[in-house]
């Protein structure tokens, strides 16, 4: 089935554009703006400040895409190839959806980036040893949308964010990079005086 999707102003709500998709009538929003999002950049759109919070990007060819300023919370990108693209802040880029596998060190250390930027660091320990999720009773979200796991509580490094957002590329095997080498070619590893 054929229709028009629109993708949106994250900041005012206004058009960027309006493309034709194909999809089935019962597909979810993040598949109709996954398939606009490819649809858009075909036609060279510019996507900044764009609203794709829950788009399904797995596999998407977005080379040279304008994503700066996106909303990209839980948005899928496992696969994608985002060389030469102009990303929206790392900050931004964790909170697109990090579910599925990732290492114990990489789910450790985002843990760890995920309670220091959290009110109450002890909320963490108590949500480990089995109480309620930090995130019950604050009214900050998550600064890292991903599986965590109870038992690497505390065995994770202070990561800033770039370090974790090229860490996660490399094992999600998203395409980044450009000519002028901007992203850097490696994930680093973490310590203290990357926070």
């Amino acid at each position: 089935m054929k229709m028009q999707f629109p993708i949106i102003n994250r900041f005012n709500g206004t058009l960027i554009i309006r493309v034709e998709i194909e999809c089935g009538a019962d597909a979810s929003h993040g598949t109709k703006l996954g398939l606009a999002v490819r649809a858009a950049l075909s036609l060279y759109a510019n996507l900044r400040s764009a609203d794709l919070r829950s788009a399904n990007l797995q596999y998407a060819n977005l080379q040279s895409a304008d994503l700066q300023s996106a909303d990209l919370q839980s948005a899928n990108l496992q696969y994608a190839d985002l060389q030469s693209a102009n990303l929206p802040s790392p900050t931004m880029v964790l909170l697109a959806n990090w579910s599925g596998k990732l290492s114990a060190q990489l789910t450790a250390d985002l843990m760890e980036y995920d309670a220091s930027c959290h009110p109450d660091r002890d909320a963490f320990t108590k949500w480990a040893n089995g109480g309620d999720c930090p995130y019950a009773s604050v009214h900050v979200q998550r600064a890292a949308n991903f599986k965590e796991i109870k038992e690497l509580w505390g065995t994770g490094k202070p990561c800033g964010a770039y370090s974790l957002m090229l860490r996660l590329f490399s094992e999600k095997e998203i395409k980044v990079g450009s000519s002028s080498g901007t992203y850097g070619s490696t994930a680093r590893s973490c310590d203290t005086k990357t926070i």
